[in-house]
């Protein structure tokens, strides 16, 4: 903690402390899922909600995630190439095309650990309604001082 600093100052140096934590233990989460098991932190989220919510569709998996399809194309392609994800066309409705994990995707599953990204979506919506507006109002307030409001939000360390 630094000392000799005004109320303001030390909420600033608090403030930006915690964001580097958060910054930090979602990088760290990603890598260490890139070395141990060949998978992007978003990829292992979306394997893991697929094992937990299957079989589902891209659009509602992306919703799941609080992603738009788009941003989630890529990710479930390289997971099909990978043969973790299988995909099925409904026998009711041949348009309609669902997502599972293949047995090797079920397999790594159950060696591998919460995606972090879930972690703070479940977080997120634990938060009591108040709680939640404050962080909302705040997270908008970073963005719009950031000049960031046209950006594409994308996955957190991710070329995907």
């Amino acid at each position: 903690m630094q000392t000799g600093l005004s109320p303001s100052d030390l909420m600033v140096h608090e403030s930006m402390q915690n964001l580097r934590r958060l910054v930090k233990v979602i990088e760290d989460y990603s890598r260490s899922m890139e070395r141990h098991f060949g998978l992007t932190g978003p990829q292992l989220w979306a394997l893991w909600e697929l094992g937990r919510n299957g079989p589902m569709a891209l659009k509602d998996l992306a919703s799941q995630m609080q992603l738009e399809p788009s941003t989630l194309v890529g990710v479930v392609d390289r997971l099909i190439v990978k043969e973790l994800v299988q995909r099925t066309q409904d026998p009711l409705d041949r348009r309609r095309v669902s997502l599972c994990p293949s047995p090797k995707g079920a397999e790594l599953l159950r060696q591998a650990p919460h995606p972090a990204q879930g972690y703070l979506l479940q977080g997120l919506r634990r938060m009591e309604p108040e709680q939640l507006m404050e962080v909302h109002r705040s997270l908008q307030v970073l963005v719009k001082v950031m000049e960031a409001e046209h950006l594409n939000p994308r996955f957190f360390f991710s070329e995907e």
